[in-house]
């Protein structure tokens, strides 16, 4: 075990990727009672797991006989991986994919003790039974099969990839406009309320009438600037329905990093959508 070349390393990626997907799309379908594609691609694959399975395996490497340091090198390794994973998915597209923010022990909602233990068994799991007859299955199959069907999923994921990219950088500018469109209503709030607390303590009796008049003048002005911002802000939030479907249905537990979290709302409004 571990002698293996490129093309069979990414036999493996592709196997491991394919193989998480039908566990993770499993598991949250029986959860949430409905079929679930996971992730962050549309294809029946998961990179994170097939990056997460070619990781350990190559840590452990020098490690095969001694099950302890497979388990703590395993679940190490694994967890590194998904921390940096889920930082960068955050700092990229400002979306959080996967939140252990509920559990004890967790670190930023990346990562968790709880999590970071299961990795570990899993690594134990991986390395002395489900590798084994992967293994032998790959190295089985004829050379030019393997190529052809690595090459083949190889198009088909690079597609995946570039359409979910582009789909995620769309969503990612609505949320920043919608953070924007958010601290513009705070500020009108705000000039709204110094508006009356200075009429009401500046105004004078000589005045009065003129104070007042402006002070009406200001208010309609900035209802008319909010109730344009809440326009927009209602345009974009149908905008992100439609952008944010595969995301927020694929991925129960995810949530978007803006300062107004607003992921259920839209995941409501998604399931309404598809239920007319």
């Amino acid at each position: 075990m571990y002698c293996y070349h490129f093309r069979e390393w990414l036999s493996f990626f592709y196997f491991y990727c394919i193989f998480g997907w039908c566990f993770e799309s499993s598991y949250v379908s029986i959860k949430e009672k409905r079929l679930t594609n996971r992730g962050f691609l549309k294809g029946p694959w998961l990179p994170l797991y097939g990056s997460g399975a070619i990781l350990v395996l190559w840590l452990t490497l020098p490690f095969q006989k001694n099950p302890f340091l497979v388990y703590v090198v395993g679940a190490l390794g694994a967890t590194v991986l998904e921390y940096v994973t889920g930082e960068v998915m955050v700092r990229l597209f400002k979306v959080r994919y996967w939140d252990y923010s509920g559990q004890r022990f967790q670190y930023k909602g990346h990562i968790c003790l709880s999590s970071s233990i299961a990795w570990g068994f899993l690594s134990l799991l991986m390395v002395y039974g489900v590798h084994l007859p992967v293994e032998r299955l790959i190295l089985w199959m004829h050379e030019e099969v393997v190529s052809v069907l690595t090459f083949g999923i190889t198009v088909f994921m690079a597609c995946d990839f570039s359409s979910a990219f582009r789909q995620a950088m769309d969503l990612r500018a609505l949320l920043l406009q919608a953070e924007q469109i958010r601290a513009e209503l705070e500020q009108r709030a705000e000039e709204k309320r110094r508006l009356l607390e200075a009429t009401t303590t500046f105004a004078k009796a000589a005045v009065e009438e003129s104070l007042e008049e402006r002070r009406e003048r200001l208010a309609k002005k900035l209802e008319d600037e909010v109730l344009k911002l809440r326009e927009r802000q209602e345009q974009l939030k149908e905008h992100m329905t439609k952008k944010a479907e595969r995301l927020l249905l694929g991925n129960p537990g995810s949530r978007f990093m803006i300062t107004l979290d607003n992921a259920g709302e839209i995941r409501e409004r998604i399931r309404r959508r598809k239920r007319k």
